[in-house]
């Protein structure tokens, strides 16, 4: 089996607040060792279904060099740094049996979820594909599905796992933390959490997978909603963006990571500018 899993940080069991995902802010090393702990704990949830499994790490948070590589069980291949192709998803291809997600967040403007956002949280107000705003979760899915890839297991706050369970009834969660507001919660024993990863990552993988990959209809309509009107300005020159109000820009591309491309580079421009 060859296993891939993407891993952010704010849906880390016992991190609530930005003191802990920071790389300059006072508990950002108890931050990366919470995060390589809850990784570690999926990749023996793995070992225990297949112990041959090939599995690839990918760190997705901010700079994406979070995780300490010496830290991390050595049966994963860990990708790092940023800028890199599909960024959160950096190398996925079709080869891949099963994706799981670990430490992922909802959706920007969540109810009771931790650290909330939607890509970037100074740029973006919302992101709406084919009609249906959506956050990382789906989109990180949707970049999955494009290689036919299902995501099989995520492990976040409870309102990520209600988004997770929104594509696909079948996805495994584990709902290590649950949001009081968007910076406090009631979390986990973080021991507990691990278990609970553990346990329901070697369920989504036993038996072989039986969630189907999750995809979004072609062609791919990208709407984003940004957080001032100057962002747009500049959004406004990529040849393929159509103003639709003073925040607001459309993108139909053929395929979803060609939408999804067109998204990242808006982000791109949209944060060069900001204010």
């Amino acid at each position: 089996m060859k296993v891939f899993i993407s891993v952010d940080m704010e849906g880390i069991s016992g991190i609530v607040d930005g003191t802990q995902t920071g790389r300059d802010k006072a508990e950002y090393k108890t931050g990366r060792a919470l995060m390589v702990a809850d990784v570690n704990a999926a990749i023996d949830g793995i070992l225990e279904a297949d112990p041959g499994a090939e599995i690839v790490v990918s760190d997705a948070h901010g700079g994406m060099k979070n995780i300490e590589p010496e830290a991390l069980n050595k049966a994963a291949v860990l990708v790092r740094g940023t800028p890199k192709p599909l960024t959160q998803m950096a190398g996925i291809d079709g080869s891949f049996d099963a994706v799981l997600f670990v430490g992922y967040h909802a959706k920007k403007g969540t109810e009771h979820g931790i650290l909330s956002h939607t890509i970037s949280g100074r740029a973006i107000e919302s992101v709406t594909i084919n009609g249906t705003e959506v956050g990382e979760t789906a989109i990180n899915a949707g970049i999955a599905g494009h290689f036919g890839v299902p995501l099989v297991f995520l492990a976040g706050d409870k309102a990520t796992a209600r988004e997770a369970k929104e594509l696909d009834p079948g996805i495994e969660v584990a709902a290590v933390k649950e949001a009081i507001g968007r910076t406090s919660a009631k979390c986990l024993h973080p021991k507990v959490a691990r278990a609970l990863i553990r346990e329901n990552v070697a369920k989504a993988l036993k038996g072989g997978v039986k969630v189907k990959p999750f995809a979004f209809k072609q062609p791919v309509e990208v709407v984003v909603r940004f957080t001032n009107a100057r962002m747009g300005d500049a959004v406004e020159f990529m040849p393929s963006a159509e103003r639709l109000d003073g925040k607001t820009v459309r993108f139909v591309q053929d395929d979803f990571i060609g939408a999804f491309n067109a998204l990242r580079a808006s982000i791109f421009i949209a944060g060069a500018v900001s204010t």
